[in-house]
């Protein structure tokens, strides 16, 4: 008797045009698949923008809420300007109920943003913050000279920031900007 033969038994692996063609088809899938991986950064700076601003707002409405119950704090020697201790031993510029913009009033309500010796009122200079760096108001960094944070590694820093807009009337306003992350 007779063993059926099996025309794949003789097939001994692939041919060169066989990886060729599997090596080339990767080749496409990578080219195609890069630009999302690329695209990564730009969307972890646009969250981490995203994520900083929902985290200032909060804290500006958790300090007016504790400005309405327990007072506006020391008197600061500049009109409707105070200071208030947070619970951490923070001392936060207040005006008029809110955050100042400089880095001694909203930039001291992030956890663990450092102000400089001296403090920094008046001052538009950069102070780094992990990923971001602050800028006081009146600078030239921040999109209409606001007080806010920025991703200095962002291809466009100033379209990848935090605005902080006020006047010492009404509420603030926090803007995020994430088309230049």
């Amino acid at each position: 008797m007779t063993k059926p033969t099996n025309r794949f038994n003789n097939h001994q692996g692939f041919t060169l045009v066989e990886l060729v063609v599997v090596i080339v088809i990767l080749g496409i899938l990578a080219i195609t698949a890069l630009p999302k991986f690329i695209n990564i950064g730009s969307d972890a700076r646009a969250s981490a923008v995203q994520a900083l601003a929902g985290s200032v707002r909060s804290s500006i409405g958790l300090v007016n809420a504790q400005t309405y119950l327990s007072g506006n704090g020391e008197d600061a020697g500049i009109a409707g300007l105070t200071f208030i201790t947070l619970q951490d031993g923070s001392r936060v510029r207040i005006w008029n109920g809110y955050p100042d913009r400089w880095c001694d009033g909203v930039g001291t309500l992030q956890q663990g943003f450092v102000v400089p010796g001296g403090g920094c009122y008046l001052s538009t200079a950069g102070i780094s913050f992990g990923a971001f760096t602050f800028y006081g108001f009146g600078n030239g960094q921040i999109p209409g000279g606001n007080a806010g944070w920025r991703i200095e590694s962002a291809p466009n820093p100033a379209q990848c920031s935090v605005q902080y807009v006020y006047n010492g009337v009404g509420r603030p306003i926090v803007n995020s900007q994430t088309n230049g992350c």
